[in-house]
């Protein structure tokens, strides 16, 4: 299932409450400048750019800066969390029963993703 369903239960709202001040309370983790996938998106943007700006395009320039651009997108973290994160968390409570899982496995979240760097 996926959407908002989760926030139906009537200890949802007050867990992502909860949820939320104990983020503000641990930090956000490691910065997000320093993450390596940060730094290897910057380099696959200046690609990029470079591939886009340097010329007029080529069929070959197109087709390499298509792959990038989806690559890209797969590297760079969210400023905040993934619209998925809350849920994921909160569905894993009942997986664990009553434990939820401190980090979703979004791979570009920005909640998570400087908790797991500092893991």
């Amino acid at each position: 299932m996926s959407g908002w369903w989760w926030r139906e239960h009537p200890e949802a709202l007050e867990w992502q409450r909860e949820a939320d001040a104990a983020d503000a309370a641990r930090g956000p983790g490691v910065p997000v400048g320093e993450l390596p996938q940060f730094v290897e998106s910057q380099q696959v943007s200046l690609r990029l750019m470079v591939l886009l700006h340097g010329g007029p395009p080529t069929p070959e320039a197109l087709k390499e800066a298509r792959s990038l651009s989806r690559r890209l997108l797969g590297l760079l973290p969210q400023p905040g969390p993934d619209q998925l994160c809350y849920q994921e968390r909160w569905e894993s409570r009942s997986r664990w029963g009553g434990e939820e899982s401190l980090v979703c496995s979004r791979r570009t979240c920005g909640r998570c993703l400087p908790l797991k760097a500092t893991r």
